[in-house]
């Protein structure tokens, strides 16, 4: 049970340098912001009140207690102010916060309007959303209680922040994974339950499909086989990802793999948002390892030590 213990204590405690955590703020603060911008010229469309679905629809959609744009609009409204310029308020306060965000600029207050604009927003379209925002508004919530503001930030360069080693930095990083391996082992399971999944006829289907089509992938229908490996080869690399990223000789050829996929998925479907934020999340996971701080080595004596001569080389010395 001592053992137990204390490698419990070095698991969670053990303190770390906070460079993982201030990589995935950065990373995804920066796609967040490509993905606002693309979405700018859209907003009215997929958010507004008279968009592709109303607000009227959205609101009963989701449940009752989630704030929304439209309900922020309602209680704006009697002071003069328009849905429109609460909808582009919204974004801009959103698009402002990614920014202090992303620079480390009071980052806790910055990140947690983001993380609060965020769901705003999400509320307003939960019709049109998908797995990338899910996951976006999930790590805006770690972004905003974790120690992300120690390394490459304004924070850290004014003193507001510090990048020295912490047990909470450990504790960030072990929940980082252990939720991505959560992520993995449950998407996973959930693919092998498909019939689709064991015949290739997933990867044909999304490969197919004209939203998704890129390229001409049409000549798999001479060689299913070829398909068949590849979702064969997908449920063992996320159902496998839970164990074997633990394995020390195995975790850089299993991370290395699961970036790979992922990046054949945004190359192959163009989901290169949802791709890029998972990769960001892997690599703020496991690819610092996580470092435990280094002990400072005793400062030298500038002494020198005294030479005791021994009695040989006085005997040896008087003769």
């Amino acid at each position: 049970m001592t053992r137990l213990h204390a490698a419990l204590k070095r698991f969670w405690l053990e303190p770390v340098v906070p460079d993982a955590l201030a990589f995935l703020r950065v990373a995804v603060a920066g796609i967040a912001l490509v993905q606002l911008v693309i979405l700018w010229p859209y907003l009215r469309t997929f958010y507004g009140n008279y968009g592709l679905v109303q607000w009227v629809v959205t609101d009963l959609s989701s449940r009752s207690w989630t704030p929304s744009v439209g309900m922020l609009a309602l209680k704006l409204a009697p002071l003069g102010i328009s849905a429109t310029a609460t909808l582009y308020g919204v974004f801009s306060l959103y698009g402002v916060s990614l920014v202090g965000m992303l620079l480390g600029y009071r980052t806790r207050l910055f990140a947690v309007l983001v993380w609060a604009m965020h769901g705003l927003t999400s509320a307003s379209a939960t019709l049109s959303l998908y797995g990338v925002d899910t996951l976006l508004h999930v790590l805006f919530f770690y972004l905003a209680v974790m120690p992300t503001a120690g390394r490459w930030s304004l924070d850290a360069l004014a003193g507001r922040a510090s990048g020295e080693p912490s047990s909470l930095a450990r504790v960030a990083q072990r929940t980082l994974q252990i939720h991505l391996c959560f992520i993995y082992l449950n998407t996973g399971l959930a693919k092998a339950q498909g019939i689709q999944w064991w015949t290739g006829e997933a990867l044909w289907r999304a490969l197919m499909q004209p939203q998704f089509n890129v390229f001409d992938f049409s000549w798999l229908a001479a060689h299913p086989f070829i398909a068949q490996l590849a979702c064969w080869g997908t449920l063992v690399i996320e159902v496998g990802y839970a164990g074997m990223i633990w394995v020390p000789r195995l975790r850089r050829p299993w991370l290395l793999t699961t970036l790979m996929l992922h990046a054949g998925i945004a190359v192959c479907l163009r989901l290169w948002l949802f791709s890029l934020t998972m990769m960001a999340f892997n690599l703020a996971a496991f690819a610092w390892g996580p470092r435990p701080a280094v002990a400072p080595e005793p400062p030298e004596d500038d002494a020198q030590p005294v030479r005791v001569p021994d009695a040989a080389l006085l005997a040896a010395e008087a003769s």
